[in-house]
């Protein structure tokens, strides 16, 4: 009786969820830095997210005007002679999530590709979403970017 008790007890504790923390959110490749939470690109006019598809922000005036409305008054200063900005939203899906925001150059193809992978413990119901803004060198001219989501 003692060993079938004992049996129970492990296989409750088994089927408990582990204890996970949220990991760091971490930039590579060609990801200099990630802008702020609060820059968001949303379009009230045509009620549309303008990162939905991958967003390029390659001059001053194209970034007020995308952030007017969230924080015209607040922007961050970026020298658009030398960086671009790119962004792709994507939704929390799990709990305790963090991102990889990644760059990668391929001069053969002429290519930029910019992958934002979620990481997290369990999943869950989709909420809040982020732009994933990330400042990176100047994007040569000719040159595609692909935008790729995993979560």
């Amino acid at each position: 009786m003692k060993k079938l008790l004992l049996l129970s007890l492990i296989g409750l504790n088994a089927c408990q969820e582990p204890v996970c923390e949220k990991g760091i959110d971490q930039t590579t490749g060609l990801a200099i830095r990630v802008l702020d939470r609060q820059y968001f690109a949303y379009d009230q006019k045509q009620g549309e997210d303008l990162t939905r598809n991958g967003l390029m922000i390659s001059s001053r005036d194209q970034y007020e005007n995308v952030f007017s409305q969230c924080c015209g008054n607040r922007l961050e200063n970026i020298d658009f002679t030398q960086y671009d900005l790119l962004g792709l939203t994507t939704v929390n899906r799990g709990s305790n999530s963090h991102y990889i925001r990644d760059v990668k150059r391929d001069d053969t193809n002429k290519k930029i590709t910019y992958t934002v992978s979620e990481a997290y413990c369990t999943r869950s119901s989709p909420v809040e979403g982020h732009s994933n803004f990330v400042v990176v060198p100047k994007i040569p001219a000719g040159y595609q970017v692909d935008y790729v989501r995993n979560q």
